[in-house]
Formats: C-alpha cells, structure tokens, sequence
C-alpha cells in the first residue's frame, strides 16, 4: 500500500498575508454598513416598506419566492456539474481543493451565522413593521444576520475568490454563481423577510469565516496526505455530497 508522506507533494490552499487581511477588512465594511443601517433605520424601514409591491403580483411574487428557496440548491447543482466537468476537462482539475473549501466554508458559516442570530436576537421586519408592510406569515427566528445571505455567501466566495481567473467554464461557472447568491440576498429583502442591514451583515460574516475554514480544510488535506490521487478519488464523493446537499436545500 502506497503512503503519502512527502508534505511536498500533498494538497495545500494558498492564501497569502494580504488576502486574509483583505477579506476581513470586507468582513468589517459590510458589518459597519450594516450596523449603521440598524442603527439609523430609516433606510432599513424604507427598503422594506418599499417591497410591499412585490405582494400586488402574484406572479412577482412567486418567481421572488423561488428565489429564495431554490437559490442555494440551484448553486449546489452547479458545484455538482463543475466537479464532474474536472473529469473531463484536464484543465479544470487544479479547481478540485477548492470544492472541500466551499463545503467547509457553508458549514462553519452556517453554522457561525445561525449562533450569531440567536446571541444579537435582532426582530424581523414583521414584528417592527407590522402596521406597514405587506408580508403576513410571521418568522419567529430572529433577523441578523440573514440566515440565506450567510449560507449562500459561503457557498459563492470560496469559488469566486479562489477559483480560477483564466479558465473560461470557471469564469463562466463564477458569474452563474455569483448572479444567484446575489438574487438569494435580494429575495430575503424583497420578501420583506430582512432588513438590507440583515442581509450586508449576512454577507459579512460569510466573509470572516473564510479564512478559518481555509485553515481547517488545509489541517484536513494534511492530517490526511492528501496529494493529487488522493483528491481525485474525493473528488468523486464531492459530486455526491453536492447533489445531496441539492436534494436537501430543495426540500427544506
């Protein structure tokens, strides 16, 4: 049985000094925004207030409502076809690391997000706005950070910051991408589910996480040795855990 010992040859995602302290410089920009908003809250109310239109159309509505259910599998559904097409096409396979990074990085900031919305336990724009907005149905979880800002920023950063830049099915792949991360946080706003504030410290915290993640997924591929063999056979499990992850988000 073949041993990977040489640490030379195992699986490692670089990221330098200046990107971490880029990231959580982001991480910071979107959180002040989106305190000062909070805090200021007529732009919030406004937004939100704004929104009651989209429950005049019920085809509107509903394709806002797809939106915002469908998003993060629809992102999903790309990863799946993306690690196939690294079977296919040579070219795509320095792109495999960067899929354990994404899985990682919707857990932890999922996970992150969802602490961090129980320990602010900030109200919905229902309960503040009850008199002045359209939606009815009542979310009792609390509002910051946005709860689908976060997860599907977790799945779209890793991607669109380490992935590839010359690769065109990449850069075709990051601009899909990106375009429904950005509906998902459009949606939760346009729903009147969350304030704009929810949604730019959603995206914040999926940012700070970033770094993190990329030291445990490295921690991960040496405790493992996992040199290039070794991620080509994860590889395989990867587009699994991605339709799964599909099936999931599509059901709940």
């Amino acid at each position: 049985m073949k041993t990977y010992t040489d640490f030379k040859d195992l699986i490692r995602i670089e990221i330098s000094n200046t990107k971490v302290i880029a990231i959580l410089a982001a991480s910071s920009i979107f959180y002040i925004a989106a305190l000062i908003l909070w805090k200021q809250n007529t732009i919030d109310n406004n937004i939100v207030i704004h929104f009651n239109y989209v429950y005049e159309n019920e085809i509107h509505l509903s394709l806002i409502k797809m939106l915002s259910h469908f998003g993060m599998s629809v992102i999903t559904t790309f990863y799946a076809l993306l690690v196939l097409l690294t079977f296919i096409k040579e070219d795509l396979q320095n792109e495999r690391p960067i899929f354990l990074l994404i899985l990682i990085s919707f857990a932890i900031g999922g996970i992150g997000g969802d602490i961090l919305k129980e320990i602010i336990d900030k109200a919905r724009p229902i309960i503040t706005l009850s008199e002045q907005i359209a939606i009815k149905n009542l979310n009792e979880t609390p509002a910051f950070p946005s709860g689908h800002a976060t997860k599907s920023m977790a799945l779209a950063l890793p991607f669109l910051l380490f992935s590839s830049r010359k690769n065109i099915i990449t850069l075709i792949f990051k601009i899909l991408v990106l375009a429904v991360a950005l509906l998902v946080c459009y949606s939760r706003i346009a729903l009147q589910a969350h304030f704009l504030s929810d949604v730019l410290a959603g995206i914040g915290t999926a940012l700070v996480f970033i770094p993190f993640s990329i030291l445990f997924v490295n921690f991960l591929f040496r405790k493992n040795k996992v040199n290039q063999d070794k991620l080509k056979l994860m590889s395989k499990r990867f587009i699994f855990i991605f339709i799964g992850l599909t099936i999931i988000l599509y059901l709940i």
